[in-house]
């Protein structure tokens, strides 16, 4: 299948709406997801104003959320609080009060299910964190194809937050290839496309070696 055979490397396009003219360059994923200083091969595609920076807040809340996890301990992850996160806590009362307000004290379990004690575990707004992921899919999309996703096709995302998720979605991790860029212990991506159906796509992705989102891009009309 030939398609958005005019959206091919058109940098009048925006690679998300398809439609507004693509006058400012979008990074993939966020430069803000990267501690300095920043590699020189970050991925850019070419996105309206109104595209570039609609995401501002879910890509800052996302972040934040993930840096009070495991992530938060790697090294890329200590550099971005040093860096970053802080003095965006400080300026940001809104997404400080909101972080704050999703911790609450819970029963703590090994996976085995042996009581451990009482912790502290985080709330978060899954919907936020999938705007973001299927932004980067989509930029994605266009590094690694040479052509935009049209807007009608739909991209569903999934936080691989517990056991079962994880398994279900690397079970076809075999179908999947390297991308073209890799950023080791900030961000990592497979992915693949079906040769007869080339909007259908699977996208395995992982940022700060531990938080994981699977992804695919699908017509709306039913194909699974």
């Amino acid at each position: 299948m030939n398609c958005g055979s005019k959206l091919k490397r058109d940098p009048k396009n925006c690679v998300y709406c398809t439609e507004n003219p693509g006058v400012t360059a979008d990074h993939v994923p966020p430069k803000s997801f990267f501690p300095e200083p920043r590699p020189s091969n970050l991925i850019t595609v070419p996105a309206c104003k109104k595209c570039n920076s609609g995401a501002g807040k879910d890509e800052d809340y996302f972040l934040a959320t993930f840096m009070f996890s495991a992530a938060g301990v790697t090294d890329a992850g200590k550099t971005l609080w040093k860096q970053r996160l802080r003095r965006m806590f400080q300026k940001n009362t809104g997404l400080r009060g909101k972080i704050a307000n999703g911790f609450s004290s819970a029963t703590i379990s090994t996976p085995a299910g042996l009581y451990v004690g009482q912790g502290m575990t985080l709330a978060f707004e899954e919907q936020r964190f999938d705007s973001v992921v299927r932004k980067i899919v989509r930029g994605l999309y266009y590094f690694e194809y040479d052509e935009a996703l049209p807007a009608k096709i739909e991209v569903t995302t999934l936080f691989l937050s517990t056991k079962a998720r994880y398994e279900t979605a690397v079970a076809y991790a075999d179908q999947l290839t390297w991308g073209k860029r890799q950023w080791p212990g900030i961000f990592e991506y497979r992915c693949a496309r079906l040769p007869d159906t080339q909007q259908v796509s699977m996208w395995l992705m992982r940022y700060y070696s531990n938080t994981y989102f699977w992804a695919i891009s699908r017509h709306d009309d039913g194909i699974k």
